[in-house]
């Protein structure tokens, strides 16, 4: 996890972001990296992988709060895709 040049508290912030996001994900999604970068905003980019189809979801904001809320939204759309993927490549 990138946390360079964070405080305990929002090292322990990003950890339940994370928490939060395998809850959104389901069963069987490995969170493999999350980056938080702030250039004018935030950026909180997740990536994990079900089985052999990975992916990269990204939140926007203008804090770590509004990019995790964003995030969510966006994982939401990406779980289901990413399901279609891995059934769809399952079959084939």
């Amino acid at each position: 996890m990138a946390q360079t040049d964070m405080t305990e508290a929002e090292a322990r912030y990003l950890d339940r972001v994370v928490e939060d996001c395998i809850e959104i994900l389901g069963p069987g999604v490995v969170v493999d990296d999350v980056d938080v970068v702030e250039e004018g905003g935030v950026v909180l980019r997740l990536r994990y992988h079900l089985g052999t189809v990975r992916w990269s979801s990204e939140g926007h904001g203008p804090s770590v709060t509004a990019a995790h809320a964003e995030l969510r939204q966006q994982l939401v759309m990406d779980r289901l895709r990413m399901a279609t993927v891995a059934v769809y490549r399952s079959a084939g």
